[in-house]
């Protein structure tokens, strides 16, 4: 009997160590979660404060994505937004894939796409969606401040860069021939006799025409490339990395296009034509010696006939 009470004395014992050992457990478990969610917690407010500091959508967005793939973690984190041509991805893709679509009272912002090699569990996805939301109104000030910037070096009219949107990229473009020593060329685009389609058909017909002319150049150069509207019926278009047989090609391509292309106005089918002038720029002269000598063979072109290409000397 003595036996039987010392055994289940021991019994016991064990049972109570064993039930401390899990309370520790659990109460290690719980200090961690507690930590874990500390941690998440100041990781939220320290990213909602950063990423309030910036309008720079770059900046904000690079921050963000190695935020969250320090936190989860991620293999690959990335942000696009079509409507503005906007991304940013950090990382290498990963196999498994999480996707948020972002908006804000109805105003589309954006994707986000966190990836990894293994699957997401429900506190990874937590922790994602905790940190997105302070993304959601940084994100809408920035995008609605590189609309503004962006309206502000565009031409109402055409869509096309405006005067100081042409001045920025010059700029740009000599710091990369500087850098990289690439070659370069511009195009001076004008519309043969455009003051005859204003006085024939009414300025609304020649504001179209400037838009079939604008889109019609969008589509034929490439995404590298870029066009501005330099004034009037007047057009540029800087060509990176183009020697001048290349910016020859382009330039003639354009011409053809626009040849064929049929604006019809009130019932009314209008065809024009351009002449072009091609410069490609020598590493001993200044980005105005090269305006002027694209707008020479610009004229050159006009004064021999029209809807024709001339390359500078």
């Amino acid at each position: 009997m003595q036996y039987f009470n010392s055994e289940r004395s021991l019994n016991t014992n064990v049972q109570l160590e064993s039930l401390r050992r899990k309370v520790d457990g659990i109460a290690q478990v719980t200090s961690r979660n507690n930590t874990r969610q500390e941690e998440i917690e100041h990781a939220a407010l320290r990213l909602s404060q950063r990423l309030q500091r910036t309008l720079d959508i770059q900046a904000l967005l690079q921050f963000f994505c190695q935020e969250i793939a320090s936190l989860v973690p991620c293999d690959s984190t990335s942000y696009q937004n079509l409507e503005q041509n906007l991304g940013y991805s950090y990382g290498s893709i990963g196999t498994h894939i999480c996707q948020y679509k972002l908006e804000l009272e109805g105003q589309y912002l954006g994707d986000l796409v966190c990836t990894r090699n293994k699957p997401f569990g429900d506190q990874d996805l937590l922790i994602i969606e905790s940190l997105t939301g302070a993304l959601i109104y940084p994100l809408r000030n920035s995008l609605m401040y590189q609309q503004a910037v962006n309206m502000a070096l565009l031409d109402p009219l055409t869509g096309a860069g405006n005067r100081k949107a042409l001045e920025n990229a010059v700029l740009r473009e000599q710091n990369i021939i500087e850098r990289y020593d690439t070659p370069f060329s511009m195009l001076m685009i004008d519309i043969d006799y455009f003051k005859k389609i204003n006085d024939q058909y009414g300025h609304s017909a020649g504001d179209k025409t400037l838009q079939s002319v604008s889109a019609t150049i969008k589509n034929i150069i490439r995404q590298s490339d870029e066009l501005f509207r330099f004034g009037g019926e007047e057009f540029v278009v800087l060509l990176n990395n183009s020697d001048v047989n290349s910016a020859t090609f382009m330039a003639e391509r354009i011409r053809l296009a626009i040849e064929q292309v049929e604006t019809l106005c009130e019932n009314e089918s209008i065809k024009v034509t351009v002449s072009i002038g091609v410069a490609h720029f020598n590493k001993t002269e200044c980005m105005e010696h090269l305006f002027n000598r694209a707008d020479r063979a610009l004229y050159s072109a006009k004064n021999n006939g029209r809807n024709q290409v001339k390359v500078a000397a």
